[in-house]
C-alpha cells in the first residue's frame, strides 16, 4: 500500500479524519477544475487506471463507452434521478412512488436537522453524492455534532469534479433523512441494463465480516469470475434474490429511456425498495479484475451507443483527427 492510501485510509477511520479529508476537498476541486479540462481528465484517469489509451471514436469496452456517454450525450432526466430525493418525480412519472424509501425529512443544512425528533434509528444522505451516508442503529451511541459536521461538509463538496459525471453538477445539495430499512443481512442488488434491458447483477453483500462485490450474468445466473478493482469477489454461489423477477420488471421500465444505467434494490419478503439510479458506476472507472479475463470488452459490447447530442464540435474534432 502506497503511503498516499495509508493515510487516505487512517484519515477515513475516524470522524475527525473524514473532516480534515472534507474541509480539504473543495479547494482540491478548485484545483482540478482549474488544470484539466473534462476531455484530459477522462484521458488521463483511463490511462492511469486501465494502463492504455482511451478510443474515444470507437469505444469497445464498458469503460471507454461510459467516459463517451459522459462527454456526448445528455437526458435531462438524468439528473433528477441522480438526485437522491428528486428521484421520487421520475418515479411519480411512473407511479411507482411506492418503491421509494419513507423520507422523514430534507434539509438545505444539517444544523436544521432536529435531532431529538428523529427515530432511534435512521438513515441520512446527501442528496447530491454517492457514498456520503450516515446509518443510525442507535441514536444514544451517535455523536451527533460530530455528525452534523461532516454532513455539512458533504454539502459544500461537488461529486461532479472527481470522475466528470455531468448528471451531479448543478444538484441542490441537500441532506436526505430516510427511515432506517430494518432487514439484515441488507444485500444490494443492482441491475446492470443496456437499452433498457438488465443483463448483469452487480450483487453487493456481507459475509462473515467481510464485504464482497460479485457479478451474475441474468440470463443463466452464473456467477461470473470478476469483481471491480479494488473490491473483493466471494466464493460463495448466491440464490437469486427474493422478488427477482419483480425486480427485472422494474429495472427495464426504470432504464427503457436510457442508454446505460444501474438499477440498485433492496429485497425481502415482499418489499422491494429502490436503492437508486447510477449512470456512471465507479465513474466508469474501475476495470474488472482479473483484467485477462476481458469483462471491460465482454460487458461493454451489451451497450449500443446512442447518436451524440453533446459536446458536438468535440465529436467531429476527435473523428477528423482519427
Amino acid at each position: 500500500m502506497s503511503m498516499r492510501k495509508y493515510i487516505k485510509k487512517k484519515l477515513r477511520a475516524s470522524d475527525t479524519g473524514q473532516h480534515v479529508m472534507l474541509m480539504l476537498r473543495p479547494i482540491r476541486e478548485k484545483t482540478e477544475l482549474l488544470l484539466e479540462s473534462d476531455l484530459r481528465y477522462i484521458q488521463h484517469n483511463y490511462r492511469q487506471r486501465f494502463g492504455e489509451d482511451i478510443d474515444l471514436v470507437n469505444p469497445k469496452t464498458y469503460g471507454e463507452k461510459l467516459q463517451w456517454l459522459k462527454l456526448f450525450y445528455r437526458d435531462p432526466d438524468m439528473p433528477i434521478c441522480s438526485d437522491k430525493y428528486r428521484i421520487r418525480e421520475f418515479l411519480k412519472k411512473k407511479n411507482l412512488e411506492w418503491l421509494s424509501n419513507d423520507v422523514i425529512g430534507v434539509y438545505k443544512n444539517a444544523n436544521e436537522i432536529p435531532f431529538d425528533e428523529l427515530p432511534e434509528r435512521f438513515a441520512a444522505k446527501a442528496t447530491h453524492g454517492s457514498g456520503w451516508n450516515l446509518i443510525c442503529e442507535n441514536k444514544a451511541e451517535l455523536n451527533w455534532p460530530s455528525s452534523v459536521r461532516i454532513m455539512n461538509d458533504w454539502l459544500k463538496c461537488n461529486l461532479f469534479v472527481f470522475g466528470r459525471e455531468w448528471n451531479y453538477k448543478e444538484i441542490e445539495p441537500r441532506i436526505l433523512v430516510e427511515k432506517y430499512i430494518d432487514h439484515k443481512p441488507l444485500n444490494d442488488y443492482k441491475y446492470m441494463c443496456f437499452n433498457g434491458e438488465p443483463l448483469y447483477m452487480q450483487l453487493n453483500n456481507d459475509f462473515e465480516g467481510t464485504h464482497y462485490v460479485d457479478f451474475y450474468d441474468l440470463k443463466t445466473w452464473t456467477h461470473l469470475p470478476v469483481t471491480y478493482m479494488r473490491y473483493k469477489r466471494s466464493e460463495r454461489d448466491l440464490e437469486k434474490p427474493q422478488n427477482y423477477e419483480k425486480m427485472m420488471d422494474l429495472a427495464r421500465e426504470l432504464s427503457a429511456q436510457f442508454p446505460f444505467v444501474r438499477v440498485d434494490f433492496y429485497s425481502f419478503d415482499e418489499t422491494v425498495i429502490l436503492g437508486e439510479l447510477t449512470f456512471f458506476p465507479g465513474a466508469g472507472l474501475w476495470p474488472y479484475i482479473p483484467r485477462e479475463k476481458g469483462y471491460d470488452t465482454i460487458i461493454g459490447s451489451a451497450l449500443s451507443l446512442p447518436e451524440p447530442n453533446y459536446n458536438l464540435e468535440l465529436y467531429e474534432q476527435l473523428h477528423k483527427k482519427k
